[in-house]
């Protein structure tokens, strides 16, 4: 299996688009969100989060399934996120993202991902992903707090000094 780089990229007013607006996308939502991404999501039911950040403008919600070639969609976009929890949706829409040349993550397929979308950790001037090679979630999520409560203890102390 590939190893995967770590890569830090500018998504401010960039386009990114999400497939799904499920309990997974949600989060990576609003991950990315933090970061300025212009983000436009696809799906024909939105959780509530999703609907109150379109409400908000905070994103864009197109309200309808997913079928290849629909105009505008994935074209310029940074990356996708395919996050339905339809495998043959996801895998349609990597197919698509393949010809356009855009990279993709499927929710449900790590094998399949063209990169993994790790847990973020912020404060004190510090961002940091972790993964852990899609592998062990647990794992990367328990890593990742640990390193969010030492961003905010640094936070905390220097809020002190």
């Amino acid at each position: 299996m590939s190893r995967y780089f770590p890569l830090f990229i500018d998504l401010e007013k960039k386009k990114i688009t999400v497939i799904g607006a499920g309990t997974i996308a949600s989060r990576r939502i609003r991950t990315l969100l933090n970061f300025g991404a212009q983000i436009t999501v696809l799906a024909p039911e939105a959780s509530e989060e999703v609907r109150k950040l379109a409400e908000k403008g905070r994103l864009v919600w197109r309200k309808g399934a997913y079928a290849p070639g629909l105009p505008g969609l994935l074209e310029d976009a940074v990356f996708v996120l395919a996050a339905t929890d339809d495998r043959e949706v996801n895998e349609a829409v990597r197919q698509e993202c393949r010809t356009l040349g855009v990279p993709v993550n499927l929710s449900d397929d790590r094998e399949k991902c063209d990169f993994y979308f790790p847990g973020i950790a912020s404060g004190a001037g510090i961002v940091a992903g972790v993964t852990a090679e899609g592998k062990d979630h647990r794992l990367a999520k328990e890593v990742t707090e640990q390193i969010r409560e030492l961003l905010s203890q640094r936070e905390r102390e220097a809020e002190h000094s």
